[in-house]
């Protein structure tokens, strides 16, 4: 056999890390290229277009739970209940929705689709998305 890499020492939090993404040719990193990021709109105060927000459905005053942990910051999956006039009840499942964001074929489609999901290890991930859309304005968080 031959030595391919050296990782550092064993034992070490960030080296296991590495090994483990190695491991599963996990390549990407939390940053993304500038070009991406430029792309994106930046800040808190960003809101939805007042014209957007008349070709989707509101979905604001329902009552929406997630089902993402406590301990979660991109809260992109979530369920709703809703007891109907006729005595059944309704279930949703809402997914956030990127599309908004991600233009079909763009540098951010393109890099989303080579990383396929976000990679979870125990006190740190590796988004598919950039933090300001995945954790913050594609987030499920209330409003």
């Amino acid at each position: 056999g031959s030595i391919i890499d050296n990782f550092g020492k064993g034992k070490d939090k960030l080296v296991e890390y590495n090994v483990l993404l190695a491991a599963h040719s996990i390549t990407h990193t939390e940053e993304f290229d500038e070009k991406i990021i430029d792309a994106l709109p930046l800040g808190e105060d960003w809101k939805i277009e007042e014209e957007e927000l008349k070709i989707r459905t509101d979905l604001r005053d329902e009552f929406i739970f997630t089902i993402d942990p406590a301990t979660a910051k991109d809260l992109d999956d979530a369920v709703s209940l809703k007891k109907l006039d006729d005595g059944t009840y309704e279930i949703g499942v809402h997914i956030a929705d990127v599309s908004h964001f991600v233009e079909l074929g763009s540098d951010l489609d393109i890099e989303a689709k080579e990383r396929a999901t976000t990679v979870y290890l125990t006190d740190r991930n590796i988004p598919m998305l950039p933090r300001v859309l995945s954790e913050n304005l594609c987030s499920l968080h209330p409003h």
